[in-house]
């Protein structure tokens, strides 16, 4: 696993804008995924998305990054907006990451129209989803069924005082789910954890002092952190308290659920509440895929009015041109210079020929347009519709 850093990132975004492509880099520790549009084919564009990952990281096999294009592009897109391609099935933290992708690349300079199209609507199928399907809701790991359990338990979390013990992967999970919970305080018990800003760190031997006013303690480490006879000695008063051991071998004496007021859920039972959460998100699945159809159909009108946009732009330009064009040309007929304009040079013929200047640049307008009708492009029906002219 390995992600790109914000430099790598915007070292690829200038090269995106040089050559004139739109980009947009969701970039996590399970991820790199490279979005990019232009008017180069598909095989060039991805050429150019393997050319520069290899770039980054000389030590890949450039040729094993997967590739989409097209539709299988977007779909993929929305699939990992909704969290079907995650690790976890349907986790929240990937629309986050889409969605501050798409900010990256417009603060770069990079998102082009159709991008912002694209990843608009991705966050849009993501945010729906989670309102309208279960793919988020229930536990999906042991971490996060800890979390909901001690809610569960304690009526909630919002006043509650609680401990985590272990400062390893588990110990890092538990803090990360515990963060937007709303906790009344969060003490860190571990041996070597440095202080941190966003809660208290104590050692081992400081545990004790702690458990009188400990609503929960929540465990992922590999030794024993509570026994019996302690739990006793601060929870004699038998308030309500919850326990949650994820240590392998397991870090609380199974003694202490018989305390008053005390309730302990292992490794096993928690496990039981991923398996729960898991098979509601997974039987969620056709129903995100079917919102992401919809989805899908919806963008396409949105890219096919924005072509349409584009292409009514791209005539403006090209009529201005023209009308530009077509004025220098009569002008520079015209010794009169009382117009002002500074770009045409002198030359003779009459001041001024409305008459004139009208033919020439309806002529070079329909140009284009005349050469086509008479090459047999497009059907009769739809020019006439194009041209506004009388059905016959």
């Amino acid at each position: 696993m390995w992600a790109l850093t914000p430099d790598e990132i915007a070292a690829l975004s200038q090269s995106a804008k040089a050559e004139g492509f739109g980009l947009c880099v969701v970039s996590t520790c399970f991820r790199v995924e490279l979005t990019i549009s232009g008017s180069d084919t598909p095989d060039e564009l991805i050429s150019w998305g393997r050319r520069h990952l290899a770039d980054a990281r000389p030590h890949l096999d450039a040729s094993v990054f997967r590739a989409a294009s097209g539709e299988g592009a977007l779909r993929h897109l929305f699939r990992v907006a909704t969290g079907l391609e995650s690790a976890v099935l349907g986790e929240a933290q990937i629309l986050g990451q889409v969605r501050r992708a798409r900010a990256a690349s417009e603060a770069s300079g990079v998102l082009t129209p159709f991008l912002r199209a694209v990843f608009d609507a991705a966050v849009h199928v993501g945010q729906h989803v989670r309102r309208e399907t279960p793919i988020g809701r229930g536990a999906a790991s042991t971490a996060s069924a800890a979390i909901q359990w001690t809610s569960e338990t304690l009526g909630g979390l919002a006043t509650r005082r609680v401990v985590v013990a272990g400062a390893g992967q588990m110990g890092r999970l538990l803090l990360e789910n515990l963060a937007p919970t709303g906790v009344d305080s969060i003490t860190l018990v571990s041996s070597y954890a440095p202080p941190h800003t966003g809660f208290t760190v104590v050692r081992p031997e400081g545990l004790p002092a702690l458990l009188p006013d400990t609503d929960a303690i929540l465990t992922g480490t590999d030794r024993l952190v509570l026994d019996a006879a302690a739990a006793q000695a601060a929870w004699g008063d038998g308030a309500l308290r919850a326990v949650a051991d994820l240590g392998v071998p397991r870090n609380v004496d199974p003694a202490v659920q018989h305390l008053s007021g005390v309730s302990l859920a292992d490794i096993d039972a928690l496990g039981a509440i991923v398996d729960a959460g898991l098979a509601a998100r997974r039987a969620a699945v056709p129903a995100v895929e079917q919102h992401i159809e919809d989805a899908l159909a919806e963008l396409h009108e949105t890219l096919s009015s924005l072509d349409r946009e584009q292409i009514v732009a791209e005539f403006r330009r090209r009529a201005e041109s023209i009308r530009r064009d077509t004025l220098v040309y009569v002008c520079s007929k015209c010794c009169d210079r009382t117009c002002g304009l500074s770009d045409v040079g002198p030359g003779p013929g009459p001041c001024s020929d409305p008459e004139r200047l009208s033919k020439t640049l309806t002529t070079r307008l329909l140009h284009d347009v005349t050469a086509a009708l008479r090459a047999g492009e497009g059907d009769d029906a739809t020019i006439r519709r194009l041209l506004a002219l009388d059905d016959r």
